[in-house]
């Protein structure tokens, strides 16, 4: 039996050196780890000892592992703490997860200076653009929410009064940072055509604003404009605020309402059908145009903003293609006829992509411009289009039906969404004695209207004006006319700030709401009267089909 105690101690031995070798020599991860892998050497040995006493064996647990650690393990237990961008390379700086703190505390950091670098403070140099800076021009206006292109420049230079010192550019440093394009036109206050302007296209380089580079831009058209013996000037704008701050006044809203056309539809078909002869409708052709320029002519009139067409001018919004579609309304027998004789163009509607731009109608047809737009609501649903935008001035009654229902008392099912309003219309007044002179004839004949047969005298208290608007009386049946007399206030005369003289005199000012609020100083109760009767409040238009780009 010594022999066979002998192999049991020995192997007793072995299999002990070897637990104990695989202990020192290999870390292990876990307690399943330190079993050792049986080979058939030790299989042999582990049979043999069954028949034997086994000596229990204490176990022994497993050491940490602190020598060498994984890269995935390092990565998952540091977290990246800083990171150096170097020329050789990006160095990452890594902190032990456990030594992170449980609340980690921002540094306070000073205020961050927005200022723009001292070279774009310098002063700009503003003056007309050159024939090499088309394409500089149109990268800086690709910025605007209606950006021109290519072919919006080279119809410009069709223009019946195309100048091309009516574009002016800021340069700084060699490049333009600043633009803004004056478009002469005759505009309509009150059915009196008066010459003015239009700025469009205002941009300044994002990284170079607040540098009263669009200040400069501004005054410099301004004095361009008086040069030009531009009476008031007009301005379609998202930053108002600015214009204001520079002697602008703020008229009103540029009004634009989205909505489905299905839901439009719905909403025209559910209103009583129009009382009067049966109309159709089709595309346009060119030689319609004189027609649609006499429908136009009979609304342009009731309208403060709108622009005075003439046909030359009209051909060119024609050449420029700013349009899709021109759709127009006939009473009578449709055939190809040059002067109206057989049928008569009662109405029209010109629009471009979804958009609506003008929707007129003859004042004979009323409630025609319903059936029009229901047209155009039925050939965006044929064209599956889900959206249409109607663009028109704020008192048109064709906005509710575009818009849908708002009162709690009706249906929200179909209410179209409604898109924020941003744009404006702000406008100066250059020639204050000019203005009131264009006028003349309009005052006059309001006064006659009113029933107001003694000599009318209403002046003028204001920074840029001191006069007075004096209407003889009325003699047998000669015609009455209106004059100006400057330095001349008299007795019955209002004292207003600019702002309020600009808007009172375009026709968007209540001068009883304004007394009330303080922003008007009428002399007499007479001055107040005559005001309401002279400059009575009208509804401002200025056409999106003018500036819409080609």
């Amino acid at each position: 039996m010594l022999p066979a105690r002998s192999s049991r101690t020995s192997s007793s031995s072995r299999s002990g050196s070897l637990h104990r070798s695989s202990q020192r020599s290999q870390p292990t991860r876990s307690s399943r780890s330190t079993t050792v892998k049986k080979t058939s050497r030790v299989r042999k040995r582990s049979t043999a000892q069954t028949d034997c006493d086994i000596r229990p064996t204490a176990v022994v647990a497993p050491k940490k592992k602190t020598t060498t650690t994984s890269s995935r393990r390092r990565s998952r237990s540091a977290a990246i703490s800083t990171v150096e961008v170097r020329p050789s390379g990006t160095i990452f700086s890594r902190r032990s997860n456990a030594k992170r703190e449980a609340i980690h505390h921002l540094p306070e950091h000073p205020p961050v200076d927005l200022t723009p670098p001292a070279w774009m403070q310098e002063e700009c140099q503003v003056g007309p653009a050159q024939a090499g800076d088309q394409t500089e021009i149109l990268q800086l206006l690709s910025g605007l929410p209606s950006p021109p292109s290519r072919a919006e420049f080279h119809a410009s230079v069709d223009h019946p009064e195309h100048d091309s010192a009516n574009r002016l550019v800021a340069r700084l440093a060699g490049r333009i940072v600043g633009h803004i394009e004056i478009a002469p036109r005759t505009i309509m206050i009150g059915g009196a055509p008066v010459k003015a302007a239009a700025l469009d296209r205002v941009a300044i380089l994002p990284e170079c604003r607040g540098a009263g580079h669009g200040q400069r831009l501004v005054q410099a058209a301004e004095q361009r404009m008086r040069e030009l013996g531009v009476v008031a000037a007009f301005s379609r704008t998202r930053i108002a605020s600015s214009f204001h701050d520079l002697g602008w006044s703020v008229l009103g809203r540029d009004c634009a309402s989205p909505g489905r056309p299905a839901d439009i539809l719905s909403r025209l078909l559910a209103t009583p059908e129009r009382q009067g002869p049966e109309v159709t409708m089709r595309q346009w052709r060119h030689v319609e145009l004189p027609a649609i320029l006499r429908i136009y002519e009979q609304n342009a009139a009731r309208f403060v903003g709108t622009t005075a067409r003439t046909e030359a001018y009209a051909r060119w919004l024609v050449s420029r293609k700013a349009f899709d579609s021109i759709i127009v309304a006939l009473q009578g027998n449709d055939r190809y006829d040059l002067h109206e004789t057989t049928a008569k163009i009662v109405g029209y509607c010109i629009q471009t992509g979804g958009r609506v731009l003008e929707v007129m109608a003859d004042p004979e047809y009323r409630g025609l411009e319903r059936e029009i737009l229901a047209r155009v609501c039925a050939e965006a649903i044929e064209n599956d289009r889900q959206e249409l935008i109607y663009e028109s001035g704020p008192t048109d009654p064709l906005h509710e039906e575009v818009r849908g229902p708002t009162c709690d008392d009706q249906s929200a099912a179909i209410t179209s969404r409604i898109a924020p309003q941003d744009r404006m219309i702000v406008a100066r007044i250059f020639d204050p004695r000019g203005l009131l002179t264009a006028m003349a004839p309009t005052l006059a004949s309001r006064v006659v209207q009113a029933g107001i047969r003694d000599t009318v005298e209403l002046g003028f208290d204001s920074d840029t004006f001191r006069g007075s608007v004096t209407i003889p009386a009325a003699k047998d049946d000669e015609p009455r006319e209106a004059t100006v007399q400057p330095g001349r206030v008299g007795r019955s005369y209002l004292k207003l700030a600019d702002d309020e003289f600009t808007r009172l005199v375009l026709g968007q000012c209540d001068p009883l709401e304004a007394t009330t609020a303080g922003r008007l100083e009428p002399s007499t109760q007479l001055s107040q009267k005559l005001a309401e009767q002279l400059f009575p409040r009208l509804p401002l238009w200025c056409p999106m089909w003018d500036d819409v780009p080609a």
